[in-house]
């Protein structure tokens, strides 16, 4: 397996064997059989998986969404897989939580619905755990700038 990695801060890590910049995402999207996204949801990242994006994948390719599901267009998503543009996507985060019982989504059979779980795992008190603390310690010392994995809105 080759691992691309798509990124906004260039990085050289052991794990991937190519990055590219997030100013070429579409060729990197075209390239990868399984486009699986971890960004958070920025106004930067709002919406980042559009018509454009889809349309640049192959179509065997794969969408995976375990971030958060204001990056993907969902109407554009949609689009994609009835009309086959992309083969299929695994999506554990939607725009509306929990995904409405109206979604074309739920009846799709390349679709892979999950209840928001992507970032669970056998270890994951043991990591988040720590990060909690750190920042409730620093929370609680009114010093809100040395919290950690902070997301502004």
């Amino acid at each position: 397996m080759t691992v691309v990695g798509i990124t906004a801060t260039p990085r050289d890590l052991e794990a991937f064997d190519k990055f590219y910049p997030r100013a070429e995402l579409l060729q990197a999207a075209g390239e990868v059989d399984f486009l699986i996204l971890t960004v958070p949801h920025s106004p930067e990242t709002d919406k980042i998986v559009n018509a454009e994006l889809l349309s640049a994948m192959k179509p065997t390719a794969f969408l995976i969404n375990i971030a958060r599901g204001g990056v993907v267009d969902e109407a554009a998503l949609i689009e994609a897989l009835r009309s086959g543009e992309i083969a299929g996507a695994g999506l554990d985060v939607f725009f509306e939580e929990p995904l409405p019982a109206e979604s074309p989504l739920w009846k799709m059979e390349n679709v892979v619905i999950t209840p928001h779980v992507g970032g669970m795992s056998d270890n994951y008190i043991e990591q988040v755990l720590p990060i909690f603390e750190e920042n409730l310690r620093h929370y609680m010392n009114g010093d809100r700038r040395s919290m950690i994995n902070i997301v502004e809105r």
